[in-house]
């Protein structure tokens, strides 16, 4: 959950726009992750020429803010983009089943 919510955090507020090696994924995850996004309805406009795919342009739907507003409590914890992949490792620690343990 919170890849998510710092990716609809960073498209909404603009600070940055947010890129596959902010959460240490591959370029062909991020996008397959923004999809996702896209798809569900919490995001639009997402801009794809070819094989470009661009996030400047996008922006949250209502369903995404909403999503933003009942997860208000990860901005207690929110770090800065420096330190996105570990702040978001909580997440693959406590969902994962041990079976990417290397």
């Amino acid at each position: 959950m919170r890849i998510g919510y710092s990716v609809l955090k960073e498209i909404n507020e603009k600070t940055f726009t947010p890129c596959a090696s902010d959460y240490g994924l591959t370029q062909r995850e991020f996008e397959n992750f923004v999809l996702f996004l896209e798809h569900k309805g919490f995001v639009e406009r997402v801009l794809r020429v070819d094989d470009s795919f661009s996030l400047c342009p996008a922006r949250l739907t209502k369903k995404g803010i909403k999503l933003l507003e009942d997860n208000n409590q990860y901005i207690e914890t929110y770090p800065k983009r420096i330190d996105l992949k570990v702040w978001i490792q909580v997440d693959k620690e406590l969902y994962s089943n041990g079976a990417e343990a290397e």
